[in-house]
């Protein structure tokens, strides 16, 4: 508890009205049910592998340098906070918001440097957003130890799903209550079809007219536990002339497994994700697919997101930018990798370095220097190349 007190200063905000930003309930039983747990997991699984890079961005957009040792990268891919990786992290800000469309991500800083100390995620199911007398937004918490904590927003980093409704929270996952609940009953009802068949045996007949209920009921005890000690020892059961058993063979009822499947690819269909990659047998283009439609727009958003809150304005204007980068070429299969570097190796876009990690193999000395082939020269210049000539005019000797 200790340990977390220091990551959170104390501050003076005052707080004007809270009208309209008040969060949405959120509810954690969705997160319980298992389909949903392992989507959600495959999801955050696959966005936490994405390594994150300070860049600097030139006047056309384009990356001009990669701050290899900046105290962002290492925070975000290294160790955010003393209590989780930077795997952690970035799995703990997807599951969040995967499970309550809102997440939100603390920034301690250090005053005297301006630079960041902690990334910590916080709750955003305990969290209130307030307008303050200055204009701005703040936002209060419960922390861990149950202690109310108050925040400006500028220093809070904050990623939503859903986002439509609220200012400062996704809408919630309620429109996929409907399937969790058929879910539920579909368990509930097999279940319970498979108590009663366990339990109901047969019918057991008693031929003595004008028998009373207790004796009725004291004659099928008996029966009972010559069944009981027949069915653990074997052997034969005794029934006398005037006692009758009829076996019974109950048939559980409950759901399809067409009906069910159904059901659970409702789930699927909401998270934009395939049975395949949910079970790590798809395809390399099937998680292409993947990656392209729902891991990237994760990472674009975090990308955005920590940019805003880790820089400032004058920072932005200069190029400063956090990527998120998912390796996508990891995903690829043996022969869409070997006809990649056939492909490219002529052209000098990847070094060997980088050929080697799409297989798996460590880096070599001098592997970081692009191979290009001579055979290729630029459009302008092919008659010039054609007879000979230099770039000033003059005719090449051998």
């Amino acid at each position: 508890m200790q340990l977390l007190k220091k990551f959170f200063k104390k501050w003076q905000i005052n707080i004007l009205y809270s009208d309209g930003i008040r969060s949405t309930p959120f509810d954690r039983n969705l997160y319980e049910q298992e389909t949903v747990r392992a989507i959600i997991d495959c999801i955050a699984t696959y966005a936490a592998k994405a390594e994150a890079m300070h860049v600097v961005l030139d006047s056309d957009g384009r990356i001009k340098e990669i701050k290899r040792n900046s105290p962002y990268a290492k925070l975000l891919n290294e160790r955010p906070n003393p209590l989780m990786t930077g795997y952690d992290l970035k799995y703990r800000l997807v599951t969040h918001m995967q499970r309550d469309t809102t997440a939100y991500c603390y920034i301690k800083w250090n005053d005297r440097e301006a630079l960041p100390e902690y990334m910590l995620p916080i709750d955003a199911r305990t969290s209130e957003a307030y307008v303050t007398k200055d204009g701005s937004y703040a936002i209060k918490f419960k922390d861990i130890s149950g202690n109310e904590v108050t925040l400006p927003v500028e220093d809070v980093v904050v990623l939503r799903k859903y986002y439509c409704d609220n200012e400062m929270y996704g809408n919630g996952n309620y429109p996929v209550y409907n399937t969790l609940n058929m879910l539920k009953a579909a368990d509930e009802g097999l279940q319970s079809a498979l108590s009663v068949a366990n339990k109901v045996r047969g019918l057991f007949k008693q031929k003595q007219a004008m028998l009373s209920d207790e004796d009725k009921n004291e004659a099928a005890r008996k029966f009972e536990e010559q069944f009981d000690k027949a069915s653990k020892r074997g052997g034969v059961i005794a029934v006398d002339s005037m006692e009758e058993f009829t076996p019974l063979n109950v048939t559980p009822w409950a759901a399809t497994s067409t009906q069910v499947k159904e059901i659970r690819d409702n789930l699927l269909r909401y998270w934009r994700i395939s049975d395949d990659v949910l079970m790590s047998r798809a395809t390399p283009e099937q998680i292409q697919t993947f990656l392209e439609s729902v891991i990237e727009p994760i990472l674009m958003q975090m990308s955005q997101a920590f940019t805003a809150t880790c820089f400032t304005p004058t920072e932005r204007a200069h190029g400063n930018r956090i990527i998120f980068m998912a390796d996508t070429m990891v995903y690829m299969s043996l022969n869409s990798k070997t006809s990649l570097v056939q492909s490219t190796s002529p052209l000098g876009i990847f070094t060997k370095n980088e050929y080697r990690a799409m297989f798996g193999y460590p880096p070599i000395e001098g592997g970081d220097e692009p191979l290009v082939s001579l055979n290729y020269i630029k459009a302008s210049d092919q008659s010039k190349y054609q007879v000979g000539e230099d770039g000033n005019g003059q005719e090449q000797t051998g």
